[in-house]
């Protein structure tokens, strides 16, 4: 994921968490309608960028390379190292498959 596109999102996803806690503080009601109408806004604009096709297309890009990445270091991995992996994924997905 592009780096400037992560930094907005963290600071967003800050500004959203301190307004609620703005928000959810006794003050008088004309603070708690600002801060309703910033996280409205605030909720508006991450949406925006979730659902920005060119955004979306570069989050796709990174995550594609990261799991290229991901598959060539398993590659090099020695084989016993492969077979806790494997064993640590079937397991996992007992569990998984357990729960629901």
């Amino acid at each position: 994921m592009p780096q400037e596109y992560e930094n907005c999102m963290t600071g967003i996803n800050r500004v959203l968490q301190l307004t609620w806690e703005i928000a959810e503080k006794p003050t008088d009601d004309k603070t708690k309608l600002q801060a309703f109408a910033q996280l409205n806004e605030g909720y508006k604009f991450k949406m925006d960028l979730t659902t920005n096709g060119v955004v979306i297309t570069d989050a796709i890009k990174y995550v594609q390379g990261q799991m290229n990445h991901l598959n060539k270091t398993e590659k090099a991995l020695p084989q016993d190292i492969k077979e806790n992996k494997q064993q640590e994924e079937i397991e996992e997905q007992k569990t998984t498959n357990g729960i629901f």
